[in-house]
């Protein structure tokens, strides 16, 4: 079989410095589809098949995703996997982040909230402070819904705090450049994720490409058959890679899938 490409979105496919995606890099996306490759979007993102990304601008359409790091899963438009926080854990969460008055940010698609408006403002790249999240009685209603995964949007020191104070938990730290961590139950990750696509195609980790950028990407990258870093990705990420690719912003995504070209031709 061909193999199946699973994508990072947020700096790897979408750039945070220009706030929008490629044109190289929808191309590249574009011609993979044509090739007959399977595309799996494999995202932080609590993504779902009837709201994608508008920068995809109706363009690309995604075989599969793997979204809210691998606690929702969505094989060719149908729901196999959803995976919530268990609801004491997230109250207490949830209840913590305000007594510490950190920044935690939680939505679905492009709605978001968070549980310190003022500390938002202070941490928040101009770019960042686009999502425009609720707090107050938006905050308070995460208290009853069903929460998949959450952002910490604050320091390494808050970071480390929490990921000491809930051990349950995985903080997935995203870089210098965007800052905060993905906070997902232990038991998620994308590579879990990843393994219900694989077992509906029938693929093993040999049949997998992995690109990526930051440290929810590492353990797919590292398990991928050929497994690729972006240029701007983390150092931990680039020396779990395969291959480094270019910048996002240099047509990194391009590069990446031509030398994921290069090695399904060897084979």
């Amino acid at each position: 079989m061909k193999p199946i490409f699973f994508i990072d979105y947020d700096n790897t496919i979408f750039s945070h410095q220009t706030w929008q995606i490629p044109e190289s890099t929808l191309c590249a996306l574009e011609q993979l589809q044509k090739d007959g490759y399977k595309l799996v979007i494999a995202s932080g993102r609590a993504f779902r098949n009837n709201s994608l990304p508008e920068e995809f601008q109706g363009r690309i359409t995604p075989d599969c995703l793997v979204s809210a790091n691998g606690a929702i899963v969505e094989i060719e438009g149908k729901l196999v996997k959803e995976k919530y926080f268990d609801k004491d854990l997230q109250r207490r969460i949830l209840d913590y982040v305000v007594e510490k008055n950190y920044c935690l940010l939680s939505g679905q698609g492009n709605d978001w909230c968070t549980s310190s408006i003022e500390r938002f403002k202070e941490i928040a790249s101009p770019k960042q402070q686009q999502l425009l999240p609720k707090s107050g009685d938006a905050y308070k209603a995460l208290y009853e819904k069903q929460i998949p995964s959450m952002f910490l949007a604050d320091t390494k020191e808050a970071i480390a705090d929490v990921q000491e104070h809930f051990p349950e938990t995985k903080l997935l730290y995203m870089g210098d450049e965007l800052g905060g961590a993905d906070m997902i139950p232990k038991e998620n990750g994308k590579v879990k994720g990843a393994k219900c696509v694989m077992d509906y195609y029938h693929a093993s980790w040999d049949d997998i490409i992995a690109i990526g950028d930051s440290m929810n990407d590492i353990e797919l990258i590292q398990a991928a058959g050929f497994g690729i870093a972006m240029g701007n990705a983390m150092d931990e990420v680039q020396e779990a890679a395969d291959y480094v690719a270019k910048h996002i912003d240099q047509n990194g995504f391009a590069d990446a899938v031509s030398k994921a070209r290069e090695e399904i031709a060897k084979r």
